[in-house]
């Protein structure tokens, strides 16, 4: 049952991005029909009777605009998603149905039975539709061949009814020219699908890829990044930092007598304590390019690009009192009554750091003085 539902959703999905095709496409269809219809009007001017002539044109102007007008009610998203998948499609097949009545009128009122450079121009004309269409109309099942067939059969008609072999000899040419068309549009009509296909498949994979990347740099517990991440990301600022002449900065930090906390509250309570703990430090950065994460137990990582130790300093202060202000009682901290950071601040601006891992071995020194002074406060390395 579940694969069944998987096909089915496939299925739709492919329709859906097919009728979107065909719709980004129908301003191609609808410039043709205008300056084809305007060129065959010139060069039929002398030859047809003009109120003939005008009515045709004025049909041709009327179809136009009112496929225009479906294209822009389909471009607006609050109006789109009022129809079914199904009602656009049916809209647009019934546009193409009404586009290959009017040229396939063509066929019987335009038909100069005197001329037959007009005759051929005309057959030139319509063949050119049809078979312009083709990449315009295949993707959408009907289409193609409710604008095709309209268009093919009045002019072939035409031709063999004037009965001389010329003129049977044109007629079955331009009928084994729409069967061609019909077949190639049908055959268009399965890469468009196979393609479409593979390009959801390729966006779902891609798209799934992206995700177990974002799972492998995530801590599962506190929903902020993990020592990968922070490894990572410290590389790449470290080399941008360096490319650009601009300083960098390192905080890392620890919760203060935790081992204490889950002797004291038990460890169900240690997880939730490290997960409140985890997004309020997260929310002290306030810059898309800060990174948080969380590198072994209890202890956390910051990485500030473009930030000097005075800079790194404050957002450690930040991060300092929004732990305090969750307020989290810790009875068994000899600290305070509530939980508490100690924090170490370290920055490429310093002469002594020449390479990520003295950034990070300049804060883990930074953090080991914070708890050497008694906690919950900020230490910065010195030179």
């Amino acid at each position: 049952m579940q694969n069944d539902d998987l096909a089915a959703s496939a299925v739709t999905e492919i329709r859906s991005a097919l009728i979107t095709q065909a719709y980004d496409q129908l301003p191609i269809a609808l410039v043709v029909n205008l300056v084809n219809g305007l060129l065959l009007a010139g060069v039929l001017w002398d030859g047809v009777r003009t109120p003939v002539l005008l009515l045709w044109a004025l049909a041709v102007l009327v179809v136009t605009a009112l496929r225009y007008a479906l294209l822009q009610t389909f471009r607006d998203p609050r109006r789109r998603v009022l129809r079914s998948d199904d009602s656009w499609r049916r809209n647009f097949v019934l546009g193409t149905c009404a586009a290959g009545l009017v040229w396939g009128a063509a066929g019987l009122l335009l038909f100069d039975p005197v001329s037959l450079t007009r005759q051929v121009f005309l057959a030139f004309v319509l063949g050119g539709m049809i078979a312009g269409a083709i990449p315009l109309l295949s993707p959408l099942n009907g289409a193609y061949e409710c604008f095709a067939i309209p268009v093919v059969l009045p002019i072939t008609g035409q031709m063999l009814l004037i009965g001389d072999r010329v003129h049977v000899i044109m007629g079955l040419m331009i009928l084994v020219f729409g069967l061609a068309m019909l077949s190639t549009s049908t055959r268009v009509r399965r890469v468009f699908e196979d393609s479409t296909d593979l390009r959801l498949q390729l966006a779902s994979s891609v798209e799934e890829g992206w995700a177990l990347q974002r799972m492998l740099r995530m801590d599962e517990l506190t929903r902020i990044g993990n020592r990968r991440l922070f490894d990572e990301q410290l590389a790449m600022e470290w080399r941008r930092s360096h490319r650009k002449h601009q300083v960098i900065s390192v905080v890392t930090a620890d919760i203060d007598h935790f081992k204490a906390y889950n002797d004291h509250y038990g460890h169900l309570a240690g997880d939730r304590c490290l997960a409140r703990v985890a997004q309020s430090m997260a929310d002290a950065l306030q810059r898309p390019g800060d990174v948080a994460a969380r590198i072994g137990g209890e202890e956390f990582a910051f990485v500030l690009p473009d930030t000097t130790l005075l800079g790194a300093e404050h957002v450690a202060e930040e991060i300092r009192a929004k732990v305090l202000e969750l307020n989290l009682p810790h009875e068994a901290s000899p600290v305070a009554g509530q939980v508490t950071v100690s924090l170490g601040v370290a920055s490429s601006e310093q002469p002594r750091i020449r390479a990520p891992e003295d950034l990070v071995r300049a804060s883990d020194a930074a953090l080991y003085e914070a708890k050497r002074r008694g906690r919950n406060q900020v230490s910065s390395a010195v030179d």
